[in-house]
């Protein structure tokens, strides 16, 4: 079972020369199944011998961004793709069709990448200066269309009056017009008049408000015109040279009007013109870019843009470089190695010589099986589907699985929705959930891609679950809404009696041999004691679910024990938990089934908690309300079951620590490592090539780095500890489990709480807007039943099916992650993260959606 554990590992060495290095490294890229390890992750990437190749990718990346932009400035939007192993076989076709070397292609793909964002940016620039041309002209237009009322009104003088400056006496007026954004409107007069103290006649008014090229080609900003007429002509006056960088600050273009009427009308029909010139420019060349934007995102062969086969082929290059970094340069050399899961290797011999028999020209290198040190650990792998997924996310965010260990998430798929569905029971809302689950399994490919159904969509399948195990537990607590269902009719009986001369109904029974079918009798959630009835049933259940999850929890570590043949924890740690848990909790569970399934009389039935309290501190004692039919039977169980876990306790503690004492043995120091064993491992890790591994001091370095961290990691685990140590260690792993089994047991009482707290707010939100509404006639009261169901489905929605759907899963997510996995979960493993492009392409495809 691939999901109980991860799949086993092999280490393996690859040498292969440098001009068939792409070759190889691209073909084992299409087989999904290599985790290339990194020779020295302290090196940098950009000292790597592949980094300027990454670069370059990158940096043609940034370039089809580029043409994105451009792209989606006009409303086009790019097909990306969906069908990647579709598009694989094409740039596989593609390489095959060539004569040139397939690593060129590369080359011919970036040159084609700038050609193409050169070209499209050269036309959009035109584009973009023939509008700001057409902006510019049309202001102007409509500054000389708008002045008219100020020429020959005193404001301004004809051009022979202000050529005569001989006439004595007459002040002589210049004036400075142009254009501004509306929103600097009140600063720009407040610092007019600031500096000229008001000296100066200004007035502002819109452009016009229809003409959509008023505003900004960026942001839209409206535009306004100003007029100043200041007193003097010359040229350097103090008030000009103020004005002047004022309105060079605010404005980027100013006018001259005409100083004639004739010339005045020439001007505005010559702007006319070329206006409507820059319009037919402005089309031209609107045709011409969306001629070249379509042939950049017509749908191909592939299902999706051109633009977008360009950029993953970029990424697929980039992804081969990254892995080729993770090997080692020797002269004309790669080597380096990589985790391969067991029953794979020929599938990998397959490719490389189906890779030979197309070019023969071109060495494929060789593939040697490395026996590595015990210490190293295998990266951990398993094979997921888009149900498996999702739950193994979940474990994965607290850790990753330990090599080969027992994975929390195979238990998970059921525990984890079973015990939301426990803590969020309600037949309504459960039922919901599951349609709102079952609606995003079926549709979630047609929503958009910014839907929230779309967001779902990776948790599809647990939503679904979550939602039929709420769904389940809420017909198990008969709960609709806080209303109890009568589906199977009542063990109980309403009668009529007559008290103090009144007739009461009340509830009789139950009946003789009657049981209810599935569930709660509904008599008993209609009662006056039905509170304290649910909130006692609800608590033991959590109880008995608690004691179960963690006990699965602890016999998971028995089973890695045995796994790993690692029999010091399996008799010293797993036997005694396993019992100590039996005995203390596993007991209290049993008496609680017992006493549901056997009927006691209110004065007879005993109490769990005193009952526990007394066998605890009074073991010898006959008990004063006993469980059994035979008290000295009953107080002989408790006792031994009482001893027993007394027993396990130093027994979790002593062992241990001494057999750990006993087989420590001295390990060799890095300074002991012969020139012998380093020649061995430079064989066994490198494997037997053409390279002369005595002189690579390289090597050599890494291997006594590599015994260093062997002789480091094997005294961590088998290092010559003092007794003192050891003891101190197992005394907190002793007292951490035996007061975690009691706090973590405590830790399930969430489920009675939260199923709890749901159940009271249904219940406060029924009787709020719906019980005192239902039944009630006439046309003002089913107004207002309809407005008080509006609000009871906003608020079960918005309170129930979102806040408390959250906070469940929260506990949920709590209860695995500290009360069940800790019996057995190490979770200090590393991912197995195989070279495949399909898995790079794919991921690159939805980042972009």
């Amino acid at each position: 079972m691939s999901l109980f554990r991860s799949r086993p590992m092999k280490h393996y060495n690859l040498v292969v020369p440098r001009e068939s290095a792409w070759s190889v490294m691209d073909r084992l890229g299409y087989l999904d199944q290599l985790h290339f390890v990194d020779y020295d992750a302290t090196i940098p990437m950009i000292n790597r011998p592949f980094a300027n190749y990454v670069k370059r990718c990158d940096d043609s990346l940034y370039k089809i961004t580029q043409v994105e932009t451009f792209i989606t400035k006009f409303n086009k939007k790019v097909i990306r793709c969906t069908n990647v192993p579709l598009l694989l076989e094409q740039f596989t076709r593609n390489l095959q069709s060539r004569d040139k070397a397939p690593h060129t292609f590369f080359d011919e793909i970036e040159q084609d990448i700038e050609q193409k964002r050169i070209s499209l940016m050269d036309l959009i620039n035109n584009f973009e200066n023939l509008e700001e041309k057409l902006q510019n002209y049309n202001e102007q237009l409509q500054v000389l269309k708008s002045c008219q009322r100020f020429i020959f009104q005193g404001f301004r003088e004809s051009a022979d009056q202000i050529e005569d400056r001989s006439q004595p006496g007459r002040m002589k007026l210049n004036n400075i017009i142009g254009v501004i954004d509306k929103d600097d409107e009140i600063r720009f007069r407040r610092l007019i008049f600031r500096v000229t103290k008001g000296n100066i006649w200004l007035d502002i008014f819109d452009l016009d408000p229809n003409d959509a090229l008023q505003k900004k080609l960026d942001n839209n900003v409206l535009r306004a015109i100003f007029v100043i007429v200041y007193p003097g002509i010359e040229e350097q006056s103090l008030i000009k040279l103020k004005l002047g960088r004022i309105v060079d600050t605010f404005s980027k273009t100013k006018f001259d009007l005409p100083k004639a009427t004739g010339e005045y009308q020439k001007k505005i029909l010559d702007i006319e013109n070329v206006i409507m010139e820059t319009r037919n420019l402005i089309a031209l060349s609107r045709q011409q870019i969306e001629s070249q934007i379509e042939q950049l995102i017509i749908k191909s062969v592939t299902e999706c843009s051109l633009i977008e086969e360009l950029r993953l082929y970029v990424v697929r290059e980039k992804y081969l470089y990254q892995n080729l970094n993770f090997l080692r340069m020797q002269g004309s050399i790669f080597s380096g190695h990589f985790w391969l899961p067991e029953g794979e290797f020929d599938n990998v011999e397959q490719a490389l010589r189906n890779l030979n028999s197309k070019q023969d020209f071109i060495p494929t290198g060789q593939i040697t099986e490395v026996v590595l040190p015990k210490h190293m650990k295998p990266p951990t792998y398993f094979k997921l589907n888009i149900f498996t997924g999702v739950f193994q996310e979940i474990v994965n965010t607290y850790g990753i699985p330990r090599y080969q260990e027992v994975n929390p998430a195979l238990f998970a798929i059921i525990t984890f929705p079973f015990i939301f569905g426990v803590m969020f029971a309600d037949i309504a809302h459960g039922f919901l959930m599951f349609l709102c689950g079952m609606y995003v399994i079926i549709f979630h490919k047609t929503e958009a891609p910014d839907s929230l159904f779309k967001m779902l969509a990776p948790g599809r399948y647990l939503i679904a679950l979550m939602g039929f195990f709420a769904f389940y537990n809420g017909f198990i607590y008969n709960d609709f809404l806080s209303i109890p269902l009568n589906l199977f009719g009542s063990c109980y009986d309403l009668v009529e009696k007559v008290v103090d001369g009144k007739t009461e109904e009340k509830w009789e029974g139950p009946r003789e041999g009657c049981v209810y079918p599935f569930g709660l009798d509904p008599v008993w959630l209609a009662s006056s004691t039905a509170l304290t009835f649910i909130n006692s049933y609800k608590m033991k259940l959590s109880v008995i679910i608690g004691v179960a999850h963690m006990l699965v929890g602890i016999l998971m570590k028995g089973v890695n024990s045995l796994f790993f043949k690692n029999y010091i924890d399996f008799f010293c740690e797993f036997i005694p938990q396993f019992l100590f848990m039996i005995c203390a909790f596993g007991w209290m569970d049993f008496m609680i089934i017992f006493k549901w399934l056997t009927s006691f009389t209110p004065q007879d039935a005993p109490g769990l908690i005193p009952t526990m309290i007394d066998q605890t501190l009074s073991p010898l004692a006959e008990p004063k309300a006993p469980l059994f039919e035979d008290p000295i039977q009953q107080r002989n169980w408790s006792f031994m079951l009482l001893c027993i876990a007394f027993v396990c306790v130093p027994w979790m503690l002593w062992p241990k620590v001494f057999l750990l004492s006993k087989k420590s043995k001295p390990y060799d120091k890095v300074d002991d490592i012969d020139e012998e064993r380093l020649q061995q491992d430079q064989h066994k890790l490198f494997g037997k090539s053409e390279i002369d591994l005595d002189e690579n001091q390289e090597i050599n370095r890494l291997l006594i780095k590599h015994h260093s961290g062997h002789s480091v990691q094997s005294s961590a685990n088998h290092e010559e500890h003092d007794f003192s140590e050891l003891f101190v260690h197992q005394i907190i792993e002793t007292i951490e489990f035996v007061l975690g089994g009691i706090s973590n047991t405590a830790s399930y009482l969430r489920l009675w709480a939260l199923s709890l707290a749901h159940g009271q707010l249904a219940e406060v939100f029924y009787n709020m807007f719906l019980a005192g509404n239902i039944g009630t006639g006439g046309v003002v009261a089913g107004f207002m039943t309809a407005i008080f169901y509006y609000t009871f489905a906003m608020m079960t929605f918005g309170v129930l099916m979102v806040m408390d759907s959250m906070e469940c899963f929260l506990h949920a997510l709590r209860l695995h992650w500290v009360e069940f996995q800790n019996k057995f979960f190490k979770a200090d493993g590393y991912l197995f993260v195989n070279f495949s492009y399909q898995k790079a392409l794919t991921e690159s495809a939805q980042q972009e959606q």
